[in-house]
């Protein structure tokens, strides 16, 4: 059953567009405005001076990036994967089987590449701590900068795959198979996971202004996937995406603020876990498990649906 999209006038893309590059002017003048280097500084010390010893931090660490990387393998190996996609031209939904690189242009990819950056550029970050050696300014801005975009997107993506796409995929009674693969459970569930226990271990002193680097990861990723649209693979990888829909300024700006809002939680997560470790522990739990779902309905319970 095709899927009914309200699309705006003529101009509508080009409202789109003009919100887009407003929010990305106005953005870049508060980065030039802000003194963020001396924020990103503070933060970034507090990643490699934990609440935890800081060698037992590094372990979980490389056992995070272990396990991302072990999902980008397997995101090669699986084979064929299944999108629902818009295609631009036609403006009608079809089921695509991505390969490879191909599988790398939704928003869940961008999720699990910025997780995976993160455990990187700190596990590096936290071998020059130990050994004594300084930590670069690019490295602290990278570090930090991926750790607000890695914690706003995934915990914004497990919910909204927990709350919204599962629920569809499930009332449409399409095979929910590939969406419980390792690589997909590593996007949508572990990545929240493995952030939520690094802000338990760390208690990481954030500050309210990182949440920029979160709507500049919107905005980027937006600006991908309308490039990829009209210039690359000819579809949009989410229905909602496409610019020419009646409300697309505000759901593109929605999206890039929304990444913001989820990191400002974790913020408060951290300033709990700061005061008491035990209560931001029991906190992120629950949190963490309201938004993440690993198995999908019984054959009965979604035959009768």
């Amino acid at each position: 059953m095709g899927e009914k999209l309200d699309y705006g006038g003529e101009t509508t893309a080009q409202q789109t567009f003009a919100a887009m590059g407003a929010i990305g002017l106005l953005l870049a003048l508060m980065f030039g405005i802000l003194n963020l280097g001396s924020v990103v500084q503070d933060s970034a010390r507090s990643l490699v001076e934990p609440l935890m010893p800081i060698g037992a931090v590094l372990g979980w660490r490389v056992i995070a990036l272990l396990f991302g990387l072990a999902a980008i393998v397997s995101m090669f190996r699986s084979g064929p994967g299944n999108m629902q996609v818009l295609l631009h031209e036609q403006r009608s939904m079809t089921l695509l089987h991505p390969v490879g690189f191909q599988k790398f242009v939704t928003f869940s990819s961008w999720t699990l590449l910025s997780n995976i950056l993160y455990f990187a550029s700190v596990s590096v970050a936290s071998v020059l701590h130990i050994n004594g050696s300084n930590v670069p300014f690019w490295l602290e801005t990278m570090e930090i900068g991926m750790f607000a975009v890695a914690c706003g997107s995934a915990f914004l993506t497990a919910t909204i795959v927990r709350y919204i796409i599962l629920p569809d995929l499930f009332a449409s009674n399409r095979s929910s198979d590939h969406i419980f693969l390792y690589h997909e459970q590593a996007m949508h569930n572990l990545a929240a996971i493995f952030l939520a226990v690094e802000v338990v271990l760390v208690a990481p002193k954030l500050h309210p202004y990182l949440a920029l680097f979160c709507v500049g990861m919107g905005l980027v990723y937006v600006c991908f996937a309308y490039i990829f649209a009209y210039r690359g693979g000819g579809y949009y990888v989410y229905s909602f995406i496409d610019p020419r829909l009646r409300y697309a300024p505000f759901t593109m700006l929605g999206l890039a603020f929304a990444i913001a809002v989820f990191f400002l939680g974790v913020l408060i997560a951290s300033v709990i876990v700061e005061m008491n470790t035990w209560l931001g522990a029991l906190l992120l739990a629950i949190w963490v498990s309201l938004i993440v779902q690993f198995t999908g309905p019984k054959p009965e319970d979604q035959s009768s649906s």
